[in-house]
């Protein structure tokens, strides 16, 4: 997918591998001026570099509200706007003895998923609407997942602050939206990252099980979770605002209780 993003300075949180990488390459692409943001700092360098002279790279811990808005106050310092933020760092947890029902899901695991998830993705909404409304425009495109969507078992820590993401951006869209600033979310399906490979598709009869729930029969690939974010922070989604857009070849609209 082609857009024009020529000059668009961004911000992309959690971009040093997996979705958050393939979003910041998709703008950098197509023109826009991209900061690259991750706790991982190795992975994040190289991702920067790798993307080429769009691309640098500044370390950030989204739980972290001083760091979150040191981060966007120094990307409008050195450019003197933000015309797009993407807010995709988020965790879950791969380890079995969390992946439990409720009565079991232990409080550190809630308490660190949602100080990432929840907390960061507010902390990064606040600091760029901060420079957003200063400006009269921008967009903010948050990504959540279809957990915030439809009730997956044993995660509850995830499935609660991926709801309350798209709750969130629909409230921030009906606020912000009168000041030149659209707010709207990516909810991905099963999606291929190295995470996913670990918990799921590395097991062949565990990955068809799951693959079974989705219409397309396939997990996404990061590309195409790119490719949502892309059109709506283009021009071709100027008047999409408030929106939860599902990527998930289709498993919500057809989802099964059993997994």
């Amino acid at each position: 997918m082609q857009v024009d993003l020529q000059g668009r300075v961004a911000v992309v949180t959690g971009a040093a591998q997996g979705i958050g990488r393939s979003i910041a390459e998709a703008l950098a692409r197509n023109g826009a001026l991209v900061t690259v943001s991750d706790v991982q700092e190795a992975k994040g360098r190289a991702t920067a570099k790798e993307l080429g002279l769009n691309a640098v790279f500044r370390r950030c811990d989204v739980s972290d509200a001083a760091q979150v808005r040191e981060l966007f106050a120094a990307v409008a310092a050195e450019h003197g706007r933000i015309d797009i933020a993407v807010n995709n760092a988020g965790i879950n947890t791969d380890k079995p003895e969390e992946r439990v029902t409720v009565d079991q899901y232990p409080d550190e695991t809630w308490r660190r998923i949602l100080s990432v998830d929840l907390d960061g993705t507010f902390y990064c909404c606040k600091a760029a609407a901060a420079q957003m409304v200063k400006q009269r425009s921008g967009v903010i495109v948050n990504i959540a997942s279809i957990a915030g969507v439809v009730p997956l078992r044993l995660q509850v820590g995830f499935v609660a602050a991926k709801a309350g993401v798209i709750r969130m951006t629909e409230a921030m869209a009906c606020e912000l939206g009168p000041m030149g600033v659209r707010v709207n979310c990516v909810s991905p399906g099963s999606t291929l990252v190295e995470g996913t490979r670990q918990l799921f598709y590395n097991n062949k009869e565990l990955a068809q099980r799951l693959v079974s729930f989705i219409p397309q029969g396939r997990p996404g690939e990061t590309d195409e979770i790119a490719a949502a974010v892309l059109y709506l922070v283009s021009d071709a989604g100027s008047y999409v605002n408030g929106h939860n857009l599902i990527v998930d070849g289709g498993w919500t609209c057809g989802f099964s209780r059993d997994f």
